[in-house]
């Protein structure tokens, strides 16, 4: 008996020993997400094409050919209070027609970049850099430069106009999709820096300078949605007002496009711009200077894009 008892209490020890030990194993710790990245990219790509071909048609017409090449992205960044966003829009294309050969259709170069601070859940304070001009010479629609003495006769061309714009204001951002950027505080500088252009007073420079420097009030919305799961919208409005006689004349600058994807390769896009600036006056057949009108663009085309 006396040794029965001495077994069990072996027993009973070690198992007790066991247990200490399982209990001394460090347990799993529970998984922890993995934080979000910091930087994320978006954007479309691509080359749309157009054609037409005439034989023997008797309401007349020409052969053409139109291309452009397009990328709108954008690279945003978000850690702790502070966000940075940049954006790129660029667009250039050209018509061939057997009369006009090739001319330039669309030619478009923008850039901006945003950096703000939380002030709270919607709210930051921003600053806002943005650029905006073109790649190559514009000719008007009766002006034809593939004829002799009429290459010179371009009514735009590189940094002609060139518009920069610096601002500090407030921004509001809802989700990932909207922001909007109010700044009282908001300067505005208009270049042109090719010497025919400039001497002629183009854009709202006086003639002989090369720049308009104004300060006034900005409002800037950047819209992107995924309409469906196919289609995606990207939009930009720009509203600007001079501290100046002409406050409350409103320049508009608003970007639209829409694409729709048809399969892997073949996407179809709707891209329009608006543009009203007060300083761009016009002028009558007589010659004689009006005020500035709106001027509205739109390119519907099929072709290659890629999404990112």
């Amino acid at each position: 008996m006396k040794k029965l008892f001495i077994a069990f209490s072996l027993l009973a020890l070690s198992v007790g020993q066991v247990a200490a030990q399982t209990d001394s194993i460090p347990t799993e710790a529970p998984e922890v997400p993995a934080p979000a990245p910091a930087w994320k990219f978006s954007g479309v790509s691509g080359l749309n094409l157009a054609q037409t071909s005439l034989t023997n048609w008797a309401a007349g017409g020409e052969n053409s050919v139109a291309w452009n090449l397009y990328l709108n992205a954008s690279a945003n960044y978000k850690k702790g209070d502070w966000s940075w966003d940049n954006a790129l829009i660029t667009d250039f294309g050209k018509t061939f027609t057997t009369s006009n050969k090739w001319l330039k259709s669309v030619d478009k170069l923008n850039f901006s970049t945003k950096i703000g601070r939380n002030i709270s859940k919607h709210w930051s304070i921003s600053a806002l850099g943005d650029f905006l001009t073109q790649f190559a010479r514009g000719y008007d629609s009766d002006t034809n430069p593939n004829i002799p003495g009429n290459k010179d006769k371009y009514i735009s061309t590189l940094l002609a106009p060139g518009y920069l714009t610096l601002a500090i204001g407030a921004d509001y951002k809802p989700n990932e999709d909207f922001s909007l950027l109010l700044s009282p505080i908001t300067g505005k500088m208009t270049f042109v820096l090719d010497n025919r252009l400039s001497a002629a007073g183009a854009f709202g420079v006086k003639p002989g300078k090369k720049t308009l420097a104004e300060v006034g009030a900005l409002a800037v919305a950047n819209y992107k949605r995924k309409l469906a799961e196919n289609i995606n919208l990207v939009t930009k409005l720009t509203l600007f007002t001079p501290y100046n006689e002409d406050f409350g004349n409103i320049d508009v600058n608003w970007d639209m496009m829409i694409a729709f994807k048809i399969n892997k390769f073949l996407t179809t896009t709707l891209t329009t711009n608006l543009v009203y600036d007060d300083d761009i006056k016009t002028v009558d057949a007589a010659g004689n200077q009006r005020g500035a009108k709106v001027q509205f663009r739109e390119v519907l085309g099929l072709g290659l894009a890629y999404s990112f």
